[in-house]
């Protein structure tokens, strides 16, 4: 869910309460098993622009309702206050035996046969949970059974699941790739298992496999219980949406030996309570909850999406060194590292930022900055990483030259603006919660990312003009303060500054040296 999807108020109503319910059967199969959530009830979401406040969205299983089902069929759900809660309230307890974890999955003959066989899986803990629920939902006499009654059927959110009309609305993204990588390695996963334990493909189909994957990837809770690390399901937490900043924490209760969320704050009654699933780029919550973001920002005003940006080796003729080649190689994919870097960067100065800036720089490097580089001692510049400072305006601005020209690529892939995804989320088109609606809040961010770092190289550029006076350079400073980001007015003023700074001293000492 996403931020201008909440500007009507809520159309909500509690699920139905007859015997034959699932999901009374659900909270029934709890509350006898010594489950409490007293002051909490299930509401199902008539209307599907509702249901969520801003910066808030659905955990996977919540799915547009389009026909006129009934509550107990409406997979867009929440969980609200049925009266205020005060802060440190414990609001849910779920008892050790109502948990699926990984070590019950470790127990079964698949999960044995795994472990005999010490399989190079994808993901082990998600592996080992998947099994258990695949197979022990077969038994219609499952202790576990009101809980895998209320699971959704399908999760035709989850991009792994889209159709490749949905997958086209992200044309440019590499998220299409991760997409098919997730795919790939679920697939492969299976067929391993199955290769050693026939078993698996007679409870489950690869496409159930893969249900079973995306279920426990947007559902598990990563857990110490008596001293042992390990993930688990918990039936009725995994109900609450997303929602920062945190309202309520949650932990394994050694000594009640239960699973409890907590209230952080005052929740008034009928507001919804809400999980954090963390701070994460938007590429992380559609591709493992079926959800973007709109405004995915933090309260001090951080934007965790990120874009990857790819690097490839620049090599320049030097007919005066022909070891240049060879010791620019050497030290581009020193520790095994590939010729072709990529790293994921945000609207920050944080460290991958700054890894970034360096590999530039040693991308583009000729033969004396690359001697400068690799002469530099040994535990100054250890791999291309590691060049946090600039080696010279030249360079510099030839870095700088590099990063547009790559960021400017990759923003002309994608066959929309930013200016008409903007237009297009304000409009009447895009339905709320649909996969039209969060693959445009994808590629949307992505493009802001990219857009920045191409005012950033721009601007970069400009003020790495040594012509400039000191007065001018202020002054360009001053309105790179005024009108771009601050990363982009903090690199300006330290990095160009520092270079300028460090061009007046190398040009003093030169003077002093010629008039000797």
């Amino acid at each position: 869910m996403s931020t201008s999807d909440q500007t009507n108020p809520p159309s909500l109503s509690s699920l139905t309460l007859e015997p034959t319910s699932k999901y009374t059967i659900f909270e029934n199969w709890l509350l006898s098993n010594g489950a409490k959530f007293p002051d909490l009830e299930l509401r199902a979401y008539d209307d599907p622009t509702t249901g969520s406040k801003p910066n808030s969205s659905a955990s996977s299983d919540k799915e547009t309702k389009t026909d006129s089902s009934t509550n107990d069929d409406s997979e867009m759900r929440g969980v609200h206050a049925l009266c205020d809660l005060p802060p440190n309230n414990v609001c849910v307890s779920v008892p050790r035996k109502c948990l699926i974890t990984v070590e019950m999955g470790k127990s079964t003959t698949i999960g044995q046969a795994i472990l005999r066989n010490n399989l190079d899986l994808d993901a082990p803990k998600h592996v080992f949970l998947m099994v258990f629920v695949l197979k022990d939902r077969n038994d219609p006499n499952s202790f576990f059974k009101p809980y895998y009654d209320i699971l959704p059927g399908k999760l035709n959110n989850m991009p792994i699941f889209w159709t490749p009309e949905e997958l086209a609305l992200l044309t440019g993204s590499h998220l299409l790739k991760q997409i098919a990588d997730r795919k790939e390695a679920i697939t492969e996963d299976y067929n391993l298992i199955a290769s050693i334990c026939p078993e698996l493909a007679l409870i489950a189909t690869l496409q159930d496999f893969m249900w079973a994957r995306m279920c426990v990837c947007s559902r598990n809770f990563g857990l110490l219980i008596n001293g042992l690390r390990t993930s688990a399901l918990v039936p009725h937490a995994d109900m609450l949406n997303h929602f920062r900043p945190r309202e309520t924490k949650w932990t394994f209760d050694n000594d009640r030996q239960c699973f409890t969320i907590t209230t952080l704050q005052g929740i008034m009654g009928g507001e919804q309570i809400y999980d954090s699933y963390g701070q994460k780029c938007n590429h992380r919550f559609l591709l493992n909850y079926g959800f973007a973001v709109e405004e995915n920002m933090e309260q001090d005003g951080f934007c965790p999406n990120e874009v990857p940006i790819e690097i490839e080796l620049q090599q320049q003729q030097q007919v005066d060194d022909p070891h240049y080649s060879h010791l620019k190689t050497e030290f581009w994919t020193r520790d095994s590292s590939p010729i072709t870097k990529r790293v994921r960067v945000c609207v920050s100065n944080n460290d991958n930022t700054k890894s970034l800036l360096s590999m530039l720089r040693v991308c583009v490097s000729n033969t004396s900055e690359l001697s400068a580089i690799t002469q530099a001692g040994p535990y100054m510049y250890r791999s291309v990483k590691d060049v946090r400072f600039s080696i010279g305006v030249d360079n510099e601005i030839r870095s700088m030259q590099l990063l547009k020209k790559i960021v400017d690529e990759q923003i002309k892939a994608y066959p929309t603006s930013v200016e008409e995804d903007e237009a297009a989320l304000k409009g009447p088109d895009l339905v709320p919660y649909s996969n039209d609606r969060h693959a445009r809040i994808q590629v949307l961010g992505e493009k802001r990312v990219l857009r920045h770092y191409s005012e950033f190289s721009q601007a970069a550029i400009e003020c790495l003009n040594v012509e400039l006076s000191d007065e001018e350079f202020e002054e360009a400073v001053a309105k790179v303060g005024r009108e771009k980001h601050h990363t982009i007015a903090q690199y300006v003023k330290d990095v160009v500054g520092g270079i300028r700074r460090e061009e007046r001293r190398r040009g003093r000492k030169e003077g002093e040296t010629f008039l000797d």
